[in-house]
């Protein structure tokens, strides 16, 4: 294949899967504590608003961003609370945001910014001068946003925190048992609520992600089920951060690839070609489930 293809496929396939990776970072610390929020669908799509939103009322995509950060935080905390205070089913809890999430970003939109698509303020690539023009290796590596770095210096701080530190031992003891964990004295909700509302805002940098650096604009259903990718992609990587990170460049690889098909071979049914990267997260949790069966 030609070099300047598969470079343009693979930095493609990094920009597609930025926001699923940023949404599995912090979904692996709530879960390693043991808490699941499939609601990422419905924090994502109200985050992708918010920072559309906030964007084209002040000018400022990072001042969107850290609107969309902030309902990320406000949803992860009503979540918490039903689970943790009010003892709420946690993927009751979790269906009824992704609810929210779709009529609240539809229905806000309309209000505000339009139903039709509207351009907003991006956030452009990081421009490293002579590294960004490397043949093949500047576009994948030095020509990203800069919401791309943080989401790999989130994915590898997690990690260590989570594997190497004493927090990351009581959280890891959380999700384990808590009732062990409260016998060592160890605070399970504050433990439990704090990696909800890590998972929050990470979700709420994945939809601004969306909206702010890969779109420039925001549209209704625009997260298209990657909140669900997130949680496939944590459970491939067995809740490790920066396994589910790396995931989801994988999904992101498989969508780039297959926009890049629809355009070679027109003839093929584009329907075929969208399941793709849907067909590639069902077939790895399979083969991620007959792994951990074995392994058992």
């Amino acid at each position: 294949m030609d070099p300047l293809l598969v470079a343009g496929i693979l930095a493609a396939g990094i920009r597609l899967g930025m926001a699923i990776g940023l949404s599995a970072i912090g979904e692996s610390a709530a879960e390693r504590s043991g808490v699941f929020n499939i609601g990422i669908e419905g924090i994502m799509l109200s985050a992708a608003f918010v920072a559309a939103w906030g964007s084209v009322r002040t000018g400022s995509p990072w001042l969107g961003i850290v609107f969309a950060m902030v309902i990320g935080l406000l949803l992860a905390s009503f979540h918490a609370l039903m689970v943790l205070v009010l003892d709420v089913n946690q993927f009751i809890s979790g269906i009824g945001m992704v609810i929210f999430g779709f009529g609240f970003s539809s229905f806000a939109a309309r209000l505000t910014i339009g139903a039709k698509p509207t351009s907003i303020p991006g956030l452009p690539p990081i421009d490293l001068g002579a590294l960004t023009n490397v043949p093949v290796v500047g576009p994948v590596f030095f020509g990203q946003s800069p919401l791309a770095y943080i989401a790999l210096a989130l994915a590898l701080a997690t990690g260590w925190l989570i594997n190497r530190t004493a927090l990351g031992l009581e959280i890891r003891a959380c999700g384990e048992s808590a009732e062990v964990a409260r016998t060592l004295a160890i605070p399970v909700k504050a433990r439990r609520s704090a990696c909800i509302l890590f998972g929050g805002l990470t979700a709420g940098l994945g939809g601004a992600y969306l909206s702010v650096v890969q779109v420039h604009a925001f549209v209704e259903g625009m997260v298209a089920g990657r909140g669900f990718l997130a949680v496939a992609c944590v459970m491939l990587g067995r809740r490790r951060p920066l396994i589910a990170f790396l995931a989801s460049l994988g999904f992101g690889l498989a969508e780039a690839t297959q926009i890049r098909l629809q355009t070679l071979y027109p003839g093929l049914p584009y329907q075929f070609l969208v399941i793709l990267p849907y067909l590639a997260a069902i077939v790895a949790l399979v083969i991620g489930h007959r792994n951990v069966e074995r392994a058992a």
